[in-house]
């Protein structure tokens, strides 16, 4: 009996230290965000020959955004402990700020909703953010969306660590397509 009661112990204590090994973790982003030379080129060809400039202003998250997952490791801290669409709204003004034309007396000001993000870790990986961008010239604007694939891996650590690594690129291309788009020009109020 005693046998019995020490095998039952042993094994509740190796399932709670199995349970303590494989719970929820959060993988985290590893580098900061840098702007991207062509989307910098973009601006300052967009923008550099108005006055004035323009900033930056309030980014939302639709209802239903939320921090993503990564499998069943946990949350992706993509972000650095940001909100998603406030770290998009930072990356925008950091590219205007190295395009040299932010101005934080402008008038003109951009604003975004942030309405879809999505992170897939199996096959290939790929992020999907979309976005609503207006501006105080154009408060209807215009929808962008990315799709960026990314390598992904059968290891739930190092498929979640890629999706990380793979977010500041993703938000790059996002940003891309705000610039690229034809409706930029109204945006800022040149046509």
């Amino acid at each position: 009996m005693e046998l019995k009661m020490k095998k039952a112990l042993l094994g509740l204590g190796f399932a709670g230290l199995l349970v303590t090994l494989t719970g929820c973790d959060t993988t985290s982003a590893v580098t900061a965000y840098s702007p991207s030379t062509p989307n910098v080129l973009a601006f300052q060809s967009a923008l550099k020959p108005m006055a004035g400039g323009v900033k930056v202003g309030d980014f939302k998250a639709a209802p239903g955004i939320a921090a993503p997952t990564c499998r069943l490791a946990g949350s992706l801290d993509v972000t650095s402990g940001k909100p998603l669409e406030q770290y998009i709204r930072d990356a925008m003004q950091t590219e205007l700020f190295t395009a040299q034309v932010y101005n934080v007396d402008s008038k003109l000001t951009l604003s975004g909703t942030l309405d879809e993000v999505k992170v897939n870790t199996f096959g290939t990986g790929a992020w999907t953010l979309g976005l609503q961008v207006t501006s105080s010239a154009d408060p209807v604007g215009y929808h962008v969306q990315v799709v960026r694939s990314f390598q992904s891996s059968y290891s739930a650590v190092s498929a979640c660590r890629n999706a990380t690594n793979a977010f500041a690129p993703t938000v790059q291309d996002l940003l891309s397509q705000v610039v690229s788009n034809p409706g930029f020009s109204k945006l800022v109020g040149k046509s």
